[in-house]
C-alpha cells in the first residue's frame, strides 16, 4: 500500500501542470455554483418574507426626487423647516387617525456609528473589518414595530429599548457582538456617548429594503437604536420621508402627502412600492443567474472534457508500466486505486480552496457534493477500461 502512495505522488509530480489546472477548473466551477445557489436561496427567503408581510396589504415608500439646489434650500431656510415640520406632523396625525389601517415603520441606515478607540480595537481583533470602515459601524434607527414586521427574534428585553436617557442610549446589536459583549454592557462612540446593549439579534437576521439595495440587509454587525425625530432638525425631517415605509391597502393617503409637499415647494416626492421593486429585483437576479449559469456550464463542460482527456492520456501513457506492475504481482484493483486517488487528490485540493474562498456554508457544501458526484462518475472510466484489459493486451497496446 505504501508503494501505491509513492506511485501516486510520483504521478502527480510528473503531471503537476495538468493536476494544478484541474484543481483551478473544479474550484472555479464550485465557487460559481455556490454563488448561484446563494442567490437562489437568498431570493427565495426574501420572497417568502415579502409575501408574508404583504399578504393583505402593500408596502409603499416615498422616493425623493428633490434637486440638490432645493435640498440646500430646505436645509437652510427656517420657513421651509417650519413647513416640513407641519407636513411631518400631518402625516403622524393621519397614521394615528387611521386606527391601524395605515401602519408605518422606519428603517434609517443613513448614519454610521463612529466608534471609540477602545471599541474599534476590540472590533478589529474579533472581526474582519475592511480598512475603509475600521472607524465606524453600520447603524439603523428603527421604530419599535420594525422587529415585529420583519419577524426578528431578539435575546433580551425589548421594553428596555424605549428607556433612553442623557446618560445612555439603549441599543440592540447583531449576533457578532456576542463574541465580545453581554446584555447590559456599555459601548461608546467617538464622542463618548454611551450605548447600553439591551438585546442581541439572532444570527443571520436581516430585513428587506428594496428602495435601498437589491440584496437583503444582514444585521449581524449592525447597531440598532430607536428612531427619534426632532421636528426642529431639517436633516431628521428629510430623512423621515425617505426612510419610512407604509403598509396600506391603497396609496391615497401618500398621494395627498406628495401633493402637499409639491404645493408648498418642499420635497419633490413620488410613490414607489415593494412589489414594483421586487419585480425589478427578480429580473436582475434572473439575468445574473443566466449569466453565471452559462459561465459555469461552459467551464464545467471544459473541465469535464479536460479531466476525461487527462485520465485517458495518463492510462494510455502508463499501460506498459501497469502491465509490468501486474506481472510483478500487483492487482488490477491496486492499479485502479492509483488512478482514482489522483482524482480525489484533485477534489480535496479544490475543496480546500473553495472553503477558503467561500467559507463553510450550506451552499459551499452543496457545490462540493456536486463536484464529488462528478469525480465519482469520472472514477468509473478507469475501472471500465482496466476491467476489460488483460496483462497481455495492456502490454501490447503500450507499443501501439
Amino acid at each position: 500500500m505504501n508503494n501505491q502512495f509513492l506511485f501516486i505522488i510520483n504521478d502527480i509530480r510528473k503531471n503537476k501542470v495538468y493536476f494544478l489546472w484541474n484543481i483551478i477548473q473544479i474550484s472555479i466551477v464550485c465557487v460559481l455554483f455556490s454563488i448561484i445557489l446563494q442567490s437562489v436561496f437568498e431570493y427565495r427567503d426574501v420572497k417568502c418574507k415579502f409575501d408574508e408581510i404583504t399578504e393583505q396589504s402593500e408596502i409603499y415608500m416615498f422616493r425623493d426626487e428633490t434637486t440638490d439646489e432645493k435640498f440646500e434650500e430646505l436645509l437652510n431656510d427656517e420657513n421651509k423647516l417650519h413647513q416640513l415640520a407641519e407636513l411631518y406632523d400631518s402625516v403622524q396625525k393621519s397614521v394615528e387617525a387611521s386606527h391601524g389601517d395605515i401602519l408605518s415603520f422606519t428603517a434609517n441606515s443613513n448614519k454610521r456609528f463612529y466608534m471609540s478607540e477602545e471599541l474599534a480595537k476590540d472590533i478589529a481583533q474579533t472581526w474582519e473589518v475592511p480598512e475603509e470602515t475600521r472607524d465606524s459601524l453600520d447603524m439603523i434607527s428603527v421604530t419599535e414595530n420594525f422587529f415585529q414586521i420583519y419577524q426578528l427574534k431578539i435575546e433580551g428585553d425589548m421594553t428596555q429599548l424605549k428607556k433612553s436617557s442623557k446618560e445612555k442610549i439603549p441599543a440592540i446589536v447583531g449576533s457578532s457582538f456576542q463574541k465580545m459583549y453581554q446584555l447590559h454592557d456599555i459601548i461608546y462612540d467617538s464622542n463618548d456617548l454611551a450605548y447600553e446593549i439591551v438585546g442581541f439579534l439572532e444570527e443571520g437576521a436581516y430585513y428587506i429594503a428594496p428602495g435601498e439595495r437589491r440584496e437583503p440587509v444582514y444585521l449581524d454587525q449592525f447597531i440598532l437604536k430607536l428612531s427619534e425625530i426632532d421636528p426642529e432638525d431639517s436633516v431628521d425631517l428629510l430623512d423621515y420621508f425617505v426612510t419610512t415605509y407604509y403598509i396600506i391597502k391603497g396609496n391615497d393617503f401618500m398621494e395627498k402627502v406628495v401633493e402637499k409637499s409639491r404645493d408648498k415647494d418642499l420635497m419633490d416626492l413620488s410613490i414607489n412600492n415593494f412589489s414594483f421593486q421586487m419585480n425589478a429585483i427578480t429580473e436582475d437576479i434572473k439575468d445574473e443567474l443566466i449569466l453565471n449559469g452559462s459561465i459555469m456550464a461552459i467551464l464545467f463542460i471544459f473541465c469535464l472534457v479536460a479531466m476525461t482527456g487527462n485520465v485517458l492520456q495518463f492510462i494510455s501513457d502508463a499501460k506498459r508500466e501497469f502491465a509490468v506492475h501486474m506481472m510483478c504481482g500487483a492487482s488490477k484493483g491496486a492499479v485502479i486505486f492509483r488512478i482514482i486517488m489522483q482524482m480525489w487528490c484533485i477534489y480535496i485540493s479544490s475543496a480546500v480552496f473553495v472553503i477558503l474562498i467561500k467559507k463553510a456554508s450550506k451552499t459551499t457544501f452543496m457545490s462540493l457534493v456536486f463536484s464529488a458526484v462528478y469525480i465519482l462518475l469520472l472514477c468509473l472510466l478507469p475501472i471500465w477500461i482496466l476491467k476489460r484489459q488483460t496483462i497481455q493486451t495492456l502490454y501490447k497496446k503500450s507499443y501501439e
